[in-house]
Parts: structure tokens; C-alpha cells; sequence
């Protein structure tokens, strides 16, 4: 991608937009969002503290959006030992504080609804019951390790839903948003991405069941959009997003046809006016042995995708800015350097230089001060006094 090169007039980047869907749509005064980022640090209850409450109202803009780190639909939904969830009325009244913060600064905040389907671990499950996934379809050669209250353990093999249990795993998604919208958030996104549940009925080299939710395209996507049209009944289609992580391979979930498959799915997206459709970018390993489409994966569905697209996935400031002037995209989420950069959006306005993310803070690690790579990074001008990596034991 050439890099942008008109220094005489404002990038769009930082122009106005407004979301999808007609009843009261989210207006934005520029177009750099946070990506979902799992953080962990909300302990066994999910339920966000004052700590939480500080790390998202640093990086709150006017007129920013802000998405949440991925949050549990249910007890049965964890899948990561810290992460936060949204489904009983501690965790409504802890969220509470947080979309608070981020209005006070003049921001929106959309929440990700989250089932980690087989990634997780019986420690993290009500009663040590095994995770569930669209099949029993081992984990064996995923590389990475469960998060658990007792370290890092492997995965194991999941059980299949039983057909009679999916309409309350719907229901659960329903009942999330419903309390979303209690907790003050502007909207919530359906997390459909990056090998978790919704994904792992959608891939076929994880769902082999040969009900109406496995074999064809259309019904492996069903359950999709039968989350879709519950939360639907519920919120308005301006406060529901979806994320997407087409042509990927996280945790092993990978699609042998995903051009058709995730075709099929993004063209049916059209039909609910909904506030986004958020992709991933492949790049670097993650685009290794990948059908990757010339471009990239916003460019590729642009085509296809009437509404709001937002993008995601190691975008530098050049990038960003070429990419939402030439209509690739709508909007721009940032991750790992929105960690270390909580003003990354005046960063990116005057192209300061960017603070440097420590990826051993990402999640929390033994002897670890909470606070350390989460709220301690420096705002532009000031002195970095961040603890982050020293003075623990980093577990790899």
C-alpha cells in the first residue's frame, strides 16, 4: 500500500462518521477505535473494578469507540480465568462505572459477547464440566495452553452440544445484550471470530455434525444468525456489531472453502442494518498457508458488505489513513499499540511517536502487579514510570 501522502488537509481517519441502522445511530467524530483486547484482570467474579474502570476511560476520546475486551455470556461460556463476563447483576453493576467513564470523556463503548466454545478448561467450567464446541473435536495440536485459577493448562476435548441445548446458549446471547444495555453500554458486538463458538460451527474442520447445524454452508452458519436476530429482538440493529475472522486458523478453527463460506455469510449480514462488520487482517505468521485474497480481507469484502466496516490487524498510522481514504474501510481499530499508547488517537492526530507495547503485561503472569502494562503506560510528554515487566516472573 502506498503510503499517504496529502499533509495539506485532514485525514478522513479523523473525520465524523456515523454507525449503521436507523433508530438512533451511533455518531462518531472519528473513525480510530479500540479492537477487543482480553486483558484478564478481572479475577474469578468477571466483574470489572476500579482498576478497569481507569484503563478504559484513559484511552476514551470524544466521539471514539471504544470495544470491549471479549465478555462471558454465561458461567458455561468462560473459557479464560480473569476474563470479565455480563451475565448476572454483579458484573451489570461493575460494568456500570466503566461505560460511565468512557461517556463522562464523550466516547461509545460497544461490549463483545463471547463464548469460548471448546477453548477452555474444565477448572473454568460450573462444576468441572467440559467445554463445549459445535463437535467433539480434539484440541491436541493447538499449541497454546487454557488460562485456569491454576495456571496454564491443556486443552481438552470438548463435548458437542446436543441440538436440545443450543436454543439456551442463544438465549444466553440475548439475555447479555439485554443486560448490556443495563450496564449503559451503546451497543454490544457478536464475537463470531477467532476459533471460539460461533466460528467453530461455522468451519468445517471443526463442526462435523450432521444436523441442521452442520454440513452445508447455510446451516453451519445458522447458529450465526440465530444469535443475530435474538440479540435483534432485543436492541436495535444501530447497537449490534459482529466480528469476523475470515481466512483464519486460530486454535486450529479453519474453513476449507473460506472465500464461499465467509461470502455467504457477510452478503446475508446485509440484510439487518446492523451498526459494523468488524475482519481481521492476516498478516505476517498468521497469513502463513492461507488462501489469502490479493488486498486483504476489507478490501476483499468491501465488494460485498453494504454497510460500516471497521478493520483490524497491525495497521501502522500510514496504513490506517491510506486505508479509510481509499474506501477500503470505515474504520480502523487498534490493538496492541492502543495498550501502550492510551492517548494513541492525539498520537496518531500529530504523528508522535508511538510508546512501545511489552507483551509479556498482555495477560497476567505470576507476581504480576495488575496495574502493570494495563494503566501504567505514559500519556505524550510525560515520563514513563510504568513498572510493567520487571520484578516478576514472566510464564511463557
Amino acid at each position: 500500500m502506498a503510503p499517504y501522502a496529502n499533509t495539506t488537509t485532514v485525514p478522513s481517519l479523523f473525520s465524523a462518521i456515523t454507525l449503521g441502522g436507523k433508530e438512533d445511530p451511533v455518531q462518531l467524530k472519528h473513525r480510530v477505535a479500540l479492537a477487543p483486547l482480553t486483558r484478564v484482570r478481572t479475577g474469578d467474579a468477571g466483574a470489572p473494578t476500579d482498576l478497569v474502570v481507569q484503563y478504559y476511560a484513559q484511552r476514551a476520546t470524544d466521539g471514539g469507540l471504544l470495544i470491549t475486551e471479549a465478555t462471558n455470556i454465561s458461567p458455561a461460556a468462560r473459557g479464560y480465568f480473569g476474563a470479565p463476563g455480563v451475565f448476572n447483576q454483579n458484573q451489570v453493576e461493575s460494568w456500570k462505572p466503566v461505560t460511565k467513564a468512557i461517556h463522562d470523556k464523550g466516547g461509545k463503548v460497544f461490549v463483545q459477547l463471547w463464548h469460548t466454545g471448546r477453548v477452555g478448561h474444565p477448572l473454568n467450567q460450573p462444576n468441572g464440566q467440559l467445554p463445549v464446541s459445535s463437535s467433539a473435536t480434539s484440541m491436541e495440536n493447538v499449541k497454546s495452553h487454557a488460562v485456569t485459577r491454576e495456571g496454564r493448562k491443556d486443552y481438552v476435548t470438548p463435548r458437542a452440544l446436543d441440538i436440545s441445548e443450543i436454543p439456551s446458549v442463544i438465549a444466553d446471547y440475548k439475555l447479555a445484550a439485554e443486560n448490556a444495555i443495563a450496564a449503559g453500554f451503546d451497543g454490544v458486538e457478536i464475537h463470531a471470530a477467532n476459533g471460539y463458538l460461533l466460528e467453530e460451527f461455522l468451519c468445517d474442520s471443526v463442526n462435523s455434525r450432521t444436523d441442521k447445524y452442520g454440513g452445508s454452508i447455510e446451516n453451519r452458519a445458522r447458529l450465526i444468525f440465530e444469535v443475530v436476530e435474538a440479540v435483534l429482538s432485543s436492541l436495535p440493529s444501530s447497537k449490534v456489531g459482529i466480528r469476523l475472522s475470515p481466512f483464519g486458523d486460530t486454535f486450529g478453527c479453519k474453513d476449507s472453502n473460506p472465500r464461499e463460506t465467509y461470502g455467504y455469510v457477510v452478503n446475508k449480514l446485509n440484510d439487518y442494518d446492523l451498526a459494523y462488520l468488524h475482519v481481521i487482517e492476516r498478516r505476517g505468521m498468521h497469513a502463513d498457508n492461507v488462501d489469502m485474497p490479493e488486498g486483504g480481507v476489507a478490501r476483499h469484502f468491501r465488494s460485498i458488505y453494504n454497510g460500516v466496516l471497521i478493520t483490524a490487524g497491525g495497521f501502522n498510522r500510514a496504513d490506517a489513513i491510506q486505508t479509510v481514504e481509499d474506501g477500503v474501510a470505515d474504520l480502523i481499530a487498534f490493538g496492541r499499540d492502543f495498550i501502550s499508547n492510551p492517548d494513541l488517537v492525539q498520537r496518531l492526530r500529530v504523528d508522535a511517536k508511538l510508546t512501545p507495547y511489552d507483551q509479556k503485561t498482555f495477560y497476567v503472569q505470576p507476581d504480576m502487579p495488575l496495574e502493570a502494562g494495563y494503566t501504567d503506560y505514559p500519556f505524550l510528554g510525560e515520563e514513563d514510570k510504568g513498572v510493567r515487566s520487571k520484578g516478576f516472573v514472566w510464564e511463557s
